[in-house]
């Protein structure tokens, strides 16, 4: 019997922020192309300098958050490269982030680096906090919230958002999502994450209403929390 047992590859965030008349556009291109697409409204509220120099101006935009894996966010970084025409100032911007875990039904370590890398910089990728980012069914945030305080988070941010396409994230996790979600961002200490994304999963997760997912990374700087998170 063949072993089902796959390596997992890895994770990036792709975070692309463009005008609202093109969502349709961008859209396009992430559907069937991506694990688990979201996409939010928005406007820019940084002063004009900044926000020209971001190439976001001040229209309504579009921000889109989608999970996939490294390769697959340095192909569609070069899509919506193509599409947008992000060199020239004003188009939107798009960029990564690595994810280092993952959780469902359980938590699952997600490699930041190719195999062969990860020994050599396993001790560059330290970081005392991470960032812990729950996808739910709408309506729910506050199951997630409670099921993550049982593990010492102490709040988080809820951001409103819609989903599509996850046919890709339904096959790779064994669940089906909604299209109407909510996001949940957690500020962690490290070594609580693991057990801060298996409340979750254990009390909100996949079976349940809510529905929850989670996927964490490394911040590499914090200022100002510190007096709000748990110290032991």
């Amino acid at each position: 019997m063949q072993d089902e047992k796959r390596e997992i590859r890895p994770l990036s965030l792709l975070i692309a922020v463009c005008d609202k008349k093109n969502t349709k556009k961008v859209a396009n291109l992430f559907k069937g192309k991506a694990s688990l697409n979201l996409m939010m409204l928005g406007k820019g509220t940084a002063s004009s300098n900044i926000l020209n120099y971001l190439g976001l101006g001040r229209s309504k935009k579009t921000t889109f958050l989608s999970v996939m894996s490294m390769t697959e966010a340095l192909d569609m970084l070069h899509r919506l490269d193509l599409a947008l025409d992000l060199k020239r100032p004003g188009h939107g911007i798009a960029f990564t982030l690595p994810l280092d875990g993952a959780c469902a039904k359980n938590f699952v370590n997600v490699p930041i680096e190719p195999m062969e890398e990860r020994k050599e910089c396993k001790m560059n990728n330290q970081s005392e906090y991470e960032l812990i980012i729950t996808v739910m069914n709408r309506g729910h945030d506050q199951n997630v919230m409670d099921a993550a305080r049982t593990a010492k988070a102490t709040g988080g941010t809820i951001l409103s958002a819609k989903g599509f396409s996850f046919s890709s994230v339904e096959k790779f996790f064994g669940v089906t999502l909604q299209s109407n979600k909510e996001v949940i961002l957690i500020l962690a200490k490290s070594d609580r994450r693991h057990d801060i994304m298996e409340a979750i999963a254990e009390k909100a997760g996949p079976g349940t209403p809510t529905g929850a997912v989670s996927f964490s990374m490394a911040v590499s700087e914090v200022k100002g929390l510190q007096p709000y998170l748990p110290i032991e």
